[in-house]
This record gives structure tokens, C-alpha cells and sequence, in this order.
């Protein structure tokens, strides 16, 4: 009887360990489908490496520090963000914003910012998907110097600490 029994708590086990296992994969497969993402950001979202050459085209000085800001017009975070960003003035910052109705959110972030929005925002998008909204990378050249997401992205302060991870650029000499 001490030995059915074994047998029975053995294979009870099993089944809730493959059962949990099933719901994992569950899980995962349906944040792809409600995110939409298949690739994780965190892969493509790496210091030095270089913006998509359709998004380095959209910014009006990409040899200058810019901070680039994806935000989705259904994300209030994003909207707390854009009525923040007047505090980001003299820098140059461009917001990437993805959407249908994205006209409320474009309306309140100031002139100054150079907006991508559209089908423009779609093809950025899917050159260079984010995994949450607001991210932000501060690029130079081309190429990623910083990068911060969600709640590292969700301020004009959280912004501006992004901002001062800017290294100086040494002066070229004169021969």
C-alpha cells in the first residue's frame, strides 16, 4: 500500500510539474501576442550600438546629443511625460510617439520637440520595437550613449539624469 502510494504522490508530481510548465510557456506566448513584440528589447537596446539609419535620418542633428523618446498615445504615463518636457528646453529631443489617436498626446509636448509620429513612428517601430513606454536613448552620432525605460523614462527629472550621461567631447586639436 506504501508503495501505490509513493507511486501515486510521484506521479501527481509530474503532472503539476509539466502542468506549471505548460502555464509558463502559456504565459510567454501571450505577452508576445498582446505586446505584439517578438524579440526582447534588451537585445537591441545596447550601449554603442547603432540607431537604424531610418530613425538617425529623423533627427534633425544626429552628430549632436539628442534624447529620443518613444511614447504610445495610449499610455497616461507617456501623457504625464509630454506635459513635463517643457523643463527639457535647449536640448535636442525628439519624440517618437506610435499610436492612432496620437494627436492629444503630440499637442502637448512643446514646439521645440521634433515629433515623429505616424507612419514614420511605424517604421521606426519596427526597425527598433520597445518593449514598454516611455523609453528613451540619448544618442550621439548615430549610436546609443544611454538608454532608460518605464520608470527610468517616466519624468523630465528621470530624463535629465539620462541626459547627463553624456560624455564631454574633447575639442580637436589644430594642427
Amino acid at each position: 500500500m506504501d508503495r501505490v502510494l509513493a507511486v501515486l504522490v510521484v506521479a501527481a508530481c509530474v503532472v503539476l510539474t509539466i502542468a506549471f510548465l505548460a502555464c509558463l510557456r502559456g504565459i510567454a506566448e501571450l505577452r508576445l501576442r498582446l505586446t505584439g513584440r517578438g524579440v526582447d528589447p534588451s537585445t537591441q537596446l545596447i550601449i554603442g550600438r547603432s540607431l537604424p539609419e531610418l530613425l538617425v535620418r529623423l533627427i534633425p542633428d544626429p552628430a549632436a546629443d539628442a534624447l529620443v523618446v518613444f511614447m504610445s498615445s495610449t499610455c497616461g504615463t507617456c501623457h504625464g511625460l509630454a506635459s513635463e518636457m517643457d523643463k527639457l528646453a535647449g536640448r535636442q529631443v525628439v519624440a517618437c510617439v506610435l499610436g492612432d489617436d496620437s494627436a492629444e498626446l503630440v499637442s502637448m509636448l512643446p514646439p521645440d520637440v521634433t515629433v515623429i509620429q505616424g507612419g514614420q513612428a511605424a517604421a521606426v517601430d519596427k526597425e527598433l520595437p520597445m518593449a514598454m513606454w516611455p523609453s528613451a536613448i540619448l544618442q550621439r552620432d548615430g549610436f546609443m550613449v544611454a538608454v532608460a525605460m518605464g520608470g527610468d523614462a517616466n519624468s523630465a527629472a528621470a530624463l535629465e539624469k539620462l541626459w547627463e550621461q553624456r560624455l564631454p567631447v574633447p575639442e580637436e586639436s589644430q594642427a
